[in-house]
């Protein structure tokens, strides 16, 4: 009975000591990743043919400076699009950040016929990390060239200067 009851103390001491208490997972906000951060997203392609896709390249620099490169490329029913940006974003606290860069988009005719137009633009906003599958962004787009880049693929309407507010939710 001596050795029953010292062989089961001797275990309940070991898987007693031999467990890990585990912390609960922290919130890693952008703010506080330091090196590369590469995603991508693609939808499915749609009924008239279109198709979207795109990708970031996120380089935090220090806690507070991510260097951003974006890119989208996009086909409509008259051309296909691709978009890419270059990025500065400041965060001012964890949550929010001033961003600023450059964007250039070139379009392609589906038919392959004339000049390839592209546009230029300086954008300039705020964003707010609400967590971090979830983010909010309010920006600015300046158009820096005189171009015949239509909104959505159509040529005869003009792109003008444009404020978004978009979000992006990571699942």
């Amino acid at each position: 009975m001596k050795v029953l009851i010292s062989c089961f103390l001797f275990f309940f001491v070991i898987t007693s000591r031999g467990q890990t208490i585990e912390e609960p997972p922290v919130s890693v906000l952008p703010s506080s990743q330091k090196g590369l951060l590469i995603t991508d997203h693609a939808y499915p392609i749609g009924a008239t043919g279109d198709i979207h896709k795109s990708f970031m390249m996120q380089y935090g620099v220090t806690n507070s400076l991510k260097l951003e490169l974006q890119g989208f490329y996009d086909t409509y029913i008259l051309s296909e699009r691709f978009r890419s940006s270059v990025l500065a974003k400041v965060y001012i606290n964890e949550k929010l950040y001033l961003l600023s860069g450059l964007e250039t988009e070139v379009a392609t005719e589906k038919t392959g016929v004339g000049q390839t137009p592209y546009r230029l633009g300086f954008i300039a906003g705020v964003g707010y990390d609400v967590s971090e599958n979830l983010m909010i962004e309010l920006k600015s787009n300046v158009q820096l060239n005189k171009s015949n880049v239509g909104a959505f693929g159509e040529t005869q309407v003009t792109m003008p200067s444009v404020y978004t507010i978009g979000s992006k939710w990571k699942f």
